[in-house]
Protein backbone atom coordinates (compact mmCIF):
# COMPACT_ATOMS: atom_id res chain seq x y z
CA UNK A 1 0.00 0.00 0.00
CA UNK A 2 2.76 2.32 0.82
CA UNK A 3 4.21 1.59 -3.15
CA UNK A 4 0.90 3.40 -4.16
CA UNK A 5 0.80 6.16 -1.67
CA UNK A 6 4.29 6.98 -3.16
CA UNK A 7 3.41 6.84 -6.39
CA UNK A 8 0.53 9.15 -6.31
CA UNK A 9 2.44 11.81 -4.22
CA UNK A 10 5.15 11.61 -7.19
CA UNK A 11 2.21 11.83 -9.91
CA UNK A 12 0.91 15.19 -7.69
CA UNK A 13 4.48 16.50 -7.23
CA UNK A 14 5.27 16.32 -10.77
CA UNK A 15 1.72 18.01 -11.79
CA UNK A 16 2.33 20.79 -9.30
CA UNK A 17 6.03 21.42 -10.89
CA UNK A 18 4.93 21.47 -14.69
CA UNK A 19 0.90 22.13 -14.29
CA UNK A 20 0.82 23.69 -17.74
CA UNK A 21 1.53 20.44 -19.24
CA UNK A 22 -0.84 18.04 -17.35
CA UNK A 23 -2.48 15.46 -18.93
CA UNK A 24 -5.31 13.32 -17.71
CA UNK A 25 -6.39 10.15 -19.67
CA UNK A 26 -9.10 7.26 -18.46
CA UNK A 27 -8.53 3.77 -20.03
CA UNK A 28 -10.85 1.37 -20.30
CA UNK A 29 -9.93 -2.07 -22.30
CA UNK A 30 -9.39 -5.99 -22.68
CA UNK A 31 -7.18 -8.40 -21.97
CA UNK A 32 -6.10 -11.61 -23.75
CA UNK A 33 -4.09 -13.14 -21.25
CA UNK A 34 -2.35 -16.49 -20.13
CA UNK A 35 -0.07 -17.59 -18.11
CA UNK A 36 3.56 -19.62 -19.06
CA UNK A 37 4.40 -22.10 -16.71
CA UNK A 38 0.56 -24.04 -16.28
CA UNK A 39 0.67 -25.61 -19.07
CA UNK A 40 -2.37 -23.86 -20.79
CA UNK A 41 -1.36 -22.48 -24.32
CA UNK A 42 -3.12 -19.25 -25.96
CA UNK A 43 -4.40 -15.99 -24.48
CA UNK A 44 -7.35 -17.20 -23.94
CA UNK A 45 -8.23 -15.69 -20.60
CA UNK A 46 -10.28 -12.29 -21.44
CA UNK A 47 -10.41 -9.65 -18.35
CA UNK A 48 -11.21 -5.87 -17.52
CA UNK A 49 -8.85 -3.05 -17.87
CA UNK A 50 -10.12 0.36 -16.10
CA UNK A 51 -8.06 2.71 -14.99
CA UNK A 52 -6.82 6.69 -15.13
CA UNK A 53 -3.59 7.93 -16.22
CA UNK A 54 -1.16 11.55 -15.39
CA UNK A 55 0.98 12.03 -18.67
CA UNK A 56 3.75 15.12 -19.20
CA UNK A 57 5.22 15.75 -22.18
CA UNK A 58 8.85 16.23 -22.45
CA UNK A 59 8.91 17.79 -25.84
CA UNK A 60 6.56 17.60 -28.72
CA UNK A 61 7.26 14.35 -29.59
CA UNK A 62 8.04 12.58 -26.20
CA UNK A 63 5.57 11.71 -22.97
CA UNK A 64 5.77 10.21 -19.70
CA UNK A 65 2.71 8.63 -18.63
CA UNK A 66 1.88 6.67 -15.16
CA UNK A 67 -1.29 5.53 -14.01
CA UNK A 68 -3.32 3.07 -11.71
CA UNK A 69 -5.00 0.43 -14.20
CA UNK A 70 -7.30 -2.42 -12.77
CA UNK A 71 -6.22 -5.50 -14.89
CA UNK A 72 -8.31 -8.69 -14.83
CA UNK A 73 -5.64 -11.70 -15.99
CA UNK A 74 -5.25 -15.62 -15.65
CA UNK A 75 -5.20 -18.42 -18.66
CA UNK A 76 -8.16 -21.04 -19.68
CA UNK A 77 -8.48 -24.08 -20.49
CA UNK A 78 -11.89 -24.75 -22.35
CA UNK A 79 -15.41 -25.99 -20.63
CA UNK A 80 -15.77 -28.78 -23.38
CA UNK A 81 -12.13 -30.40 -22.84
CA UNK A 82 -11.44 -33.51 -20.12
CA UNK A 83 -8.84 -30.88 -18.44
CA UNK A 84 -11.42 -27.75 -17.42
CA UNK A 85 -9.62 -25.01 -15.59
CA UNK A 86 -9.82 -21.04 -15.19
CA UNK A 87 -7.57 -19.48 -13.44
CA UNK A 88 -8.33 -15.12 -12.72
CA UNK A 89 -5.48 -13.12 -11.55
CA UNK A 90 -6.51 -9.53 -10.22
CA UNK A 91 -3.34 -6.71 -9.97
CA UNK A 92 -3.10 -3.27 -9.59
CA UNK A 93 -1.13 -2.31 -11.94
CA UNK A 94 1.19 1.22 -11.71
CA UNK A 95 2.16 1.36 -15.71
CA UNK A 96 5.34 3.97 -16.20
CA UNK A 97 5.28 4.42 -19.51
CA UNK A 98 7.31 6.52 -22.42
CA UNK A 99 5.72 7.58 -25.43
CA UNK A 100 6.87 8.79 -28.71
CA UNK A 101 5.26 10.17 -31.65
CA UNK A 102 5.79 8.52 -34.01
CA UNK A 103 3.79 9.61 -37.11
CA UNK A 104 1.07 12.13 -36.68
CA UNK A 105 -1.57 9.70 -34.98
CA UNK A 106 0.63 6.94 -34.70
CA UNK A 107 2.55 6.49 -31.10
CA UNK A 108 5.00 3.88 -29.72
CA UNK A 109 5.35 2.99 -26.17
CA UNK A 110 7.57 0.86 -23.91
CA UNK A 111 8.18 1.05 -19.53
CA UNK A 112 7.30 -1.04 -16.87
CA UNK A 113 4.39 -1.89 -14.43
CA UNK A 114 4.41 -2.64 -11.03
CA UNK A 115 1.31 -4.68 -10.48
CA UNK A 116 0.21 -5.77 -7.07
CA UNK A 117 -2.17 -8.63 -6.36
CA UNK A 118 -5.48 -8.44 -5.63
CA UNK A 119 -6.95 -11.62 -5.93
CA UNK A 120 -6.59 -15.05 -7.35
CA UNK A 121 -8.35 -17.87 -7.82
CA UNK A 122 -9.38 -21.19 -9.79
CA UNK A 123 -11.74 -22.84 -10.83
CA UNK A 124 -11.28 -26.94 -11.60
CA UNK A 125 -14.81 -27.51 -12.53
CA UNK A 126 -16.35 -27.07 -9.20
CA UNK A 127 -16.46 -23.66 -8.90
CA UNK A 128 -13.89 -20.79 -7.86
CA UNK A 129 -11.71 -20.86 -5.05
CA UNK A 130 -8.73 -18.62 -3.74
CA UNK A 131 -5.13 -19.52 -4.21
CA UNK A 132 -3.65 -15.75 -3.23
CA UNK A 133 -1.37 -18.05 -1.22
CA UNK A 134 0.08 -19.46 -3.66
CA UNK A 135 0.86 -16.15 -5.51
CA UNK A 136 3.33 -13.16 -4.61
CA UNK A 137 2.01 -9.98 -3.83
CA UNK A 138 3.47 -8.20 -6.51
CA UNK A 139 4.51 -8.66 -10.13
CA UNK A 140 6.82 -6.44 -12.42
CA UNK A 141 6.19 -6.41 -15.90
CA UNK A 142 7.78 -4.90 -19.31
CA UNK A 143 4.34 -3.28 -21.83
CA UNK A 144 5.51 -2.21 -25.62
CA UNK A 145 2.91 -0.64 -27.76
CA UNK A 146 1.23 1.24 -30.53
CA UNK A 147 -1.30 3.85 -29.96
CA UNK A 148 -3.68 5.08 -32.70
CA UNK A 149 -5.22 9.00 -31.89
CA UNK A 150 -7.92 9.62 -34.83
CA UNK A 151 -9.35 12.11 -32.83
CA UNK A 152 -8.10 14.79 -30.23
CA UNK A 153 -9.33 13.51 -27.01
CA UNK A 154 -8.95 9.52 -28.07
CA UNK A 155 -6.88 6.81 -29.33
CA UNK A 156 -6.67 3.23 -29.33
CA UNK A 157 -4.07 1.35 -27.97
CA UNK A 158 -2.52 -2.54 -28.55
CA UNK A 159 0.28 -3.68 -26.08
CA UNK A 160 1.78 -6.93 -24.55
CA UNK A 161 2.22 -6.93 -20.86
CA UNK A 162 4.67 -9.96 -19.82
CA UNK A 163 6.49 -10.51 -16.70
CA UNK A 164 9.77 -10.69 -15.61
CA UNK A 165 9.64 -12.96 -13.08
CA UNK A 166 7.79 -15.49 -11.52
CA UNK A 167 4.36 -14.32 -10.00
CA UNK A 168 3.68 -17.14 -8.15
CA UNK A 169 5.26 -18.25 -5.03
CA UNK A 170 5.21 -21.92 -5.80
CA UNK A 171 5.71 -23.20 -9.10
CA UNK A 172 7.13 -20.98 -12.44
CA UNK A 173 3.96 -18.72 -13.89
CA UNK A 174 4.72 -15.72 -15.56
CA UNK A 175 1.67 -13.01 -16.64
CA UNK A 176 1.43 -12.36 -20.36
CA UNK A 177 -1.01 -9.93 -21.62
CA UNK A 178 -1.99 -8.67 -25.09
CA UNK A 179 -3.99 -5.68 -23.75
CA UNK A 180 -6.62 -3.21 -26.51
CA UNK A 181 -7.73 -0.50 -24.90
CA UNK A 182 -9.60 3.07 -25.59
CA UNK A 183 -7.59 6.01 -23.96
CA UNK A 184 -9.95 9.16 -23.50
CA UNK A 185 -8.08 12.42 -22.95
CA UNK A 186 -9.72 14.55 -19.58
CA UNK A 187 -8.02 17.31 -20.09
CA UNK A 188 -5.45 19.19 -22.47
CA UNK A 189 -3.61 21.37 -20.27
CA UNK A 190 -4.35 22.06 -16.38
Amino acid sequence: MRYVVLFLFLCALSSTVRAQSFRAYAELGINASQIDGDDLAGYNQPGLRIGAHVAMPLDSSWLIRGGMVYSGKGSRHGERDLFFQILRVNYLELPLVAQYDLLEKVSITAGFTANYLIQAKVDGGGGFESIRDQFRDFDVCYTAGVMYQPFDNAAFSVSIINGLFSASSVDFFRNRSLAFSLFYQLSVGI
